[in-house]
C-alpha cells in the first residue's frame, strides 16, 4: 500500500499537553461520500485503520475512555485505536457524538436544513450561532458536549479520546477558542480539539488557536 496520509501533527503534539487530557477527535480516513448522499454507511479505508492504529501506538497505555460517534466509520476508528494502543478498552458508543449528535434537535428537520443549504453553510451557521431548523442552539450545545467530555477527564489521568465528524469538531473548536473557521480549517482525518482540564477552567487547542475556554 502506498501511504499518501499521516496522522496531523497537532494530534501528536497534544499527547504532551498534561496527565489529563481529552481529544474530541474527527474519524480516520474514509470512502468518498456520493454526491447528494448523507455517507452514513461509508467507512474506513485500509489506510484509515492503519492510521488509527498508528494513532493507538502512539497513546498506548495511557488511552483512558473511549467514546465514539454509532456511525460505522467512527466505530472502526475507535475499534483501530485501541488495538493499536494494546488496550482492552470499552467503546461507548455516544450520541452526543453523532447520530445524531449534540447539535442537532430533530434529525428529520436538520435533514431537510442541510439538503436545503449544503453542509458548509450549516456548518457556517452553527459557528455564527444562529438557530437553524432542526438544530440546538449552537452554544448552548457545545457547553453540554464539553461539560460531558470533562467528566472522565477530570476524574483520572490518561488520553480520553471522543471520535466524532468534522461538523462537531470544528463547531466545537469555534465555540471554544471564539475562532470564526472557514471551510479550510475544519479538521483532517484524525486531527482533533484538544481540552486540558486546570485549576481555573478547560483550557482548548487547535491548530495554532489555543487559550481557556471563556464561558467555561
Amino acid at each position: 500500500m502506498n501511504r499518501k496520509l499521516t496522522i496531523p501533527p497537532p494530534t501528536l503534539e497534544s499527547l504532551s499537553e498534561g496527565e489529563s487530557i481529552a481529544l474530541l477527535i474527527r474519524h480516520s480516513a474514509r470512502y468518498s461520500i456520493p454526491a447528494g448522499e448523507a455517507g452514513m454507511d461509508v467507512r474506513l479505508t485500509p489506510e484509515g485503520h492503519l492510521l488509527a492504529e498508528e494513532l493507538g501506538a502512539f497513546i498506548g497505555n495511557r488511552l483512558g475512555v473511549l467514546h465514539t460517534s454509532p456511525v460505522g466509520r467512527c466505530v472502526e476508528t475507535s475499534q483501530a485505536i485501541a488495538r493499536g494502543a494494546k488496550k482492552n478498552t470499552e467503546i461507548v458508543q455516544d450520541r452526543l457524538l453523532g447520530d445524531p449528535g449534540v447539535y442537532v434537535a430533530d434529525g428529520k428537520l436538520a435533514g431537510s436544513t442541510i439538503g436545503r443549504l449544503g453542509h458548509e453553510s450549516v456548518v457556517d451557521a452553527l459557528i455564527a450561532c444562529k438557530q437553524l431548523d432542526g438544530w440546538a442552539n449552537p452554544l448552548v450545545a457545545t457547553r453540554t458536549l464539553v461539560e460531558h467530555i470533562m467528566i472522565p477527564t477530570r476524574r483520572k489521568p490518561g488520553v480520553h479520546v471522543f471520535v466524532t465528524h468534522d461538523t462537531l469538531v470544528t463547531t466545537a473548536a469555534a465555540h471554544c477558542l471564539e475562532a470564526p473557521l472557514t471551510k479550510a480549517e475544519w479538521p483532517l482525518f484524525l486531527e482533533a480539539l484538544i481540552l486540558v482540564p486546570s485549576d481555573n477552567g478547560v483550557r482548548a487547542k487547535y491548530r495554532h488557536w489555543s487559550g481557556r475556554i471563556p464561558w467555561l
